[in-house]
This record gives C-alpha cells, structure tokens and sequence, in this order.
C-alpha cells in the first residue's frame, strides 16, 4: 500500500484526523504518515492500524512535556511484509491536569515497555496498563517526581547527582 493510498484510508474512516505525508531526503529517502488525534479516538485509531495490517510492528513511544500539554508519538512500521515498510506515526495528546491516556498493550503487546517508560518519566498515566511498576527509576525515588517533566514536577536541583562530566578534568 503507498502512502497516499494508506492516507486516504485513515482519512475516510477518520475525517477528524489530522494526516500529512512527509518525505526524508539523502541518504535514504522514505515517505512518512504523520497522523494527529484526540485521545478519545487515539484507542480506536490504532485497532485500525492493527485491522488494516495485522502484522504492523510497533517501535517507540516519544514523549514530551509541550507547557500545558504532554504529547505522544508512536511509531510503527507497516506493510513490511509486502516489501519496503511504511513508516506511520500517531501523535496524542493530553493536559497536564488530566494526564491520562488508554494503554494499547491489549493491541500492540510490545508497547508495555514504552508505556511504563513514558509513564514514570513524564506522568502520563495508562488507564488499564497490565503492569504499571517503575522500569528504569529505582523504587525509592519520590513519587510524583518526573524526571523529563519541564514544571514544578520535573527534577530539582538538590536532586541532581554527578551533573558533571565523569571524565573531564577542570584545569587548575
């Protein structure tokens, strides 16, 4: 399926979705679908995707704080069976006062990880996640605390450790 004839697809079925294409140049040029959706259709999107290639494999969650809002970004590569893959990325997003999105772990398994990850570094909140615990900070950092927050809720100062470079010598 091409980029534009996948476009179209997610277009017709949803015509509240933002979809553009883009194109990478050298050294590898390759077309991405970039799509935008609200977090109340985000679930029903990526059951599509499942829907249009059962075989679709999920790669990454990217994840920021945006000032009022948290936005994710999930990656899959698509139709790679068929020959060259199609990238397509769904973008969604929720406000800081209510961050909580629904986990897709019951549709792409292998997004757990990244959903734990997402969760305990920027806040967001997976509803129905199967396993929330902490996957990288230790059980005895402070709750509420997320390291790649950008407010009140982000490290503080105090809490920064070894913040220099281990190798590099000040000159005296």
């Amino acid at each position: 399926m091409t980029p534009e004839e996948f476009a179209e697809r997610i277009k017709a079925k949803f015509e509240d979705v933002d979809v553009k294409i883009t194109e990478n140049k050298l050294p590898h040029p390759r077309k991405r679908v970039w799509i935008e959706v609200d977090r109340e259709r985000f679930k029903e999107l990526v059951r599509f995707l499942k829907e249009v290639d059962p075989a679709a494999q999920f790669s990454i969650i990217i994840a920021e704080d945006r000032g009022d809002r948290l936005t994710a970004k999930y990656h899959w590569e698509m139709f790679w069976e068929q020959g060259e893959s199609l990238s397509v990325i769904v973008g969604t997003s929720c406000p800081k006062n209510d961050p909580v999105l629904p986990t897709i772990t019951d549709i792409f398994p292998s997004s757990l990880p990244y959903e734990r990850e997402v969760q305990e570094f920027l806040g967001i909140k997976y509803e129905g996640i199967p396993d929330p615990r902490r996957l990288f900070l230790p059980d005895d950092f402070p709750e509420g605390v997320y390291p790649l927050r950008l407010d009140e809720t982000g490290i503080k100062p105090e809490m920064v450790k070894n913040a220099g470079h281990p190798y590099r010598r000040e000159s005296r």
